[in-house]
């Protein structure tokens, strides 16, 4: 199987509420399309460019031989600078702008677009790859002074015309697939739909930070602090965000106890909510979800967040007890009564016909 799915990671999986289309929408092949909480996957159209890992914000999506991890700080230990398609990675798309943003923080990085212009899947990625060296650029330079160079340099370790045969050499090292990678790869094309396997449905209520998070937040902790810290705009941001919540929220819940990452949470009784938005990965699935529409970016996001993060409160709500269930309830004025008993007591007028 070339493209790997936990599908206890993807948001599409946490409700059917869900918006994200971003593996779809840059698959130069069509081997992905979404569904109503699932993906389908061809296996049989993927080329495995690797464009789809990059854009996925949980890193529910994954290629086959290809560790992004074990890529990051092989680079890092490397004399190598550069990072090209056709020497030692896949499409340069597969690189969203977390992994750029840690790397242009620890070394200089040049990335070979020599080939883009003239890429069969040109049309998908190469717009991408440049708003990702943009993106990386404008926070890099208000925490550093580095800087992610774009050369069109067209490095070349030998002519493979097969971009599977090329991937394959370079993930696997000529490794032959297991039967059982083999069996994978004939069930996937024959079911292309990714179900989420029983006992991985408890796994989708865990909050799990991807692995891009986690060395972005070591990144940071080894570099100098900015003498000053300076605000992004939220447009321009990918991977994070700054929140806030207007006077519509009704305090449903739905937003903290569906976030895959704990981003946003709330305290044993329910009467805040909070927001670290360093632990925010921008899949917009809290958005999607809330029925009022009352969670909002921000204009800007302060870089101060990225050295001394703090869990913000986003709302506050007065939790009382309803006077006839005496369940604890969020209370915006009028009779004590949680929105239960309110709706069972409208439905008990009407069966008695009482106005």
């Amino acid at each position: 199987m070339k493209i790997k799915l936990n599908p206890s990671s993807c948001v599409r999986y946490y409700s059917k509420f869900s918006e994200c289309k971003a593996c779809e929408e840059i698959c130069p092949k069509d081997a992905i399309k979404t569904e109503e909480s699932s993906l389908n996957i061809y296996q049989d159209e993927c080329i495995s460019c690797g464009a789809c890992i990059g854009v996925c914000p949980t890193e529910a999506l994954n290629l086959s031989g290809l560790n992004m991890t074990n890529f990051f700080f092989d680079f890092l230990k490397s004399e190598e600078e550069t990072i090209s398609c056709k020497t030692n990675f896949v499409c340069l798309a597969g690189l969203n702008v977390e992994y750029l943003v840690s790397l242009g923080l620890l070394k200089e990085v040049v990335l070979d677009i020599g080939h883009c212009e003239n890429c069969e899947i040109k049309d998908s990625c190469y717009n991408k790859i440049l708003q990702n060296i943009e993106e990386a650029n404008y926070i890099l330079s208000t925490i550093s002074d580095k800087k992610i160079k774009k050369e069109k340099l067209s490095l070349t370790k030998e002519e493979i015309e097969n971009r599977r045969e090329f991937f394959n050499i370079f993930t696997l090292k000529g490794v032959a697939n297991t039967i059982k990678e083999v069996n994978e790869d004939i069930e996937a094309l024959d079911n292309p739909k990714v179900k989420l396997p029983t006992h991985l449905i408890k796994a989708i209520k865990e909050k799990n930070i991807p692995d891009k998070r986690k060395i972005f937040f070591t990144v940071l902790k080894k570099i100098e602090k900015p003498k000053e810290y300076k605000y992004l705009e939220n447009e321009y941001l990918t991977f994070i965000s700054q929140k806030e919540i207007d006077s519509s929220c009704d305090n449903c819940s739905i937003c903290y106890r569906i976030c895959p990452t704990g981003a946003l949470s709330s305290d044993k009784k329910g009467s805040k909510i909070f927001f670290d938005s360093l632990l925010c990965v921008r899949c917009h699935l809290c958005h999607d979800v809330c029925e009022k529409n009352s969670i909002k970016l921000s204009q800007y996001f302060d870089t101060k967040e990225f050295f001394e993060p703090e869990e913000k409160i986003l709302a506050k709500f007065n939790i009382v007890k309803c006077e006839d269930c005496g369940m604890p309830f969020s209370y915006f004025g009028g009779e004590k009564l949680c929105q239960r008993c309110k709706i069972e007591e409208e439905e008990a007028k009407d069966l008695w016909g009482i106005s």
